[in-house]
């Protein structure tokens, strides 16, 4: 009787340094987890911002090359009104002052 109970209290020995030796097996599990989801987790952000960073300068030289079409486009109205008012500003004026005339 006495060599089983030295039996199971060896046994128990035995496992409990089995599951302290897994359960430090464990922890060193998760914190290789927990290290490998940092080093993702840097990798994705800067993947993110370098893809944030070229979408924006995208649209940086597509507001640029936006506004410089729509200056010329304003250019060009207000060479086309000016010419039309150089050529015309004489005879609007003479309808003007004729219609002025009528009416008194």
């Amino acid at each position: 009787m006495e060599k089983l109970i030295k039996d199971i209290i060896e046994l128990d020995k035995i496992y409990r340094t089995q599951v302290n030796h897994l359960r430090e097996e464990k922890e060193k599990i998760n914190d290789i987890v927990r290290e490998e989801k940092k080093r993702l987790q840097k990798i994705y952000q800067a993947e993110a911002d370098k893809k944030i960073i070229e979408i924006k300068n995208q649209i940086v030289t597509d507001l640029d090359t936006r506004k410089k079409s729509a200056m010329a486009e304003f250019d060009s109205t207000l060479k086309a009104l000016e010419k039309s008012f150089q050529e015309n500003s004489d005879k609007w004026v003479e309808k003007i002052y004729n219609y002025c005339l009528e009416e008194e």
